[in-house]
């Protein structure tokens, strides 16, 4: 596969079943979404991220339209800092399209007058981490036994990135966001 013809869009009311699908084949993406135990939570989420103040998604999809992936950021607006996070279908995986999607929500935040963004990987999830460094996200430390799944604790790296951090040499995908 090739990432040349994807894209960003926005998420739409005919995208829920692919993000049901995507929860129940995936606990790691199922734990980057809320519970969608019916088409109508998807239904649901896919409408909070349709102007909402305080988080913004889109779906990353191929040249077919598509759905491979997610990318997604909780905003403080107050603050002005975000909470980013990314997440991808096994047939998205492997060509930068995750890195690619991180450059172009990073750059759009930044022209929204966002100046922080930050994002957390567990620390046995090297893929996240290369995505994170790839799109110039710059690690601050380590946040000990901060995420608990099935009764396990896992340590996170938190990362984050700023306006004025070297921006990195990556093409951000196209879509609403260019």
């Amino acid at each position: 596969m090739s990432a040349a013809n994807h894209r960003l869009r926005a998420w739409r009311a005919d995208d829920a079943q692919v993000l049901m699908d995507a929860a129940a084949g995936d606990i790691d993406i199922a734990r980057q979404l809320p519970p969608l135990e019916t088409i109508s939570d998807a239904h649901a989420h896919i409408a909070k991220t349709a102007g909402n103040d305080d988080r913004v998604a889109f779906a990353i999809v191929n040249g077919d339209d598509v759905v491979v992936g997610g990318i997604a950021a909780a905003l403080n607006l107050t603050m002005c800092t975000a909470w980013v996070s990314y997440w991808l279908l096994t047939s998205g995986r492997g060509v930068g399209l995750a890195t690619r999607a991180t450059v172009a929500l990073a750059d759009w935040l930044f022209a929204q007058n966002i100046h922080r963004l930050e994002l957390a990987h567990r620390l046995n999830n090297p893929a996240s981490q290369r995505v994170a460094e790839r799109a110039g996200f710059i690690r601050e430390g380590i946040m000990r036994d901060e995420l608990e799944y099935d009764g396990v604790r896992y340590d996170t790296a938190l990362m984050s990135r700023l306006p004025h951090d070297p921006a990195p040499a990556v093409t951000p995908l196209p879509g609403l966001l260019t």
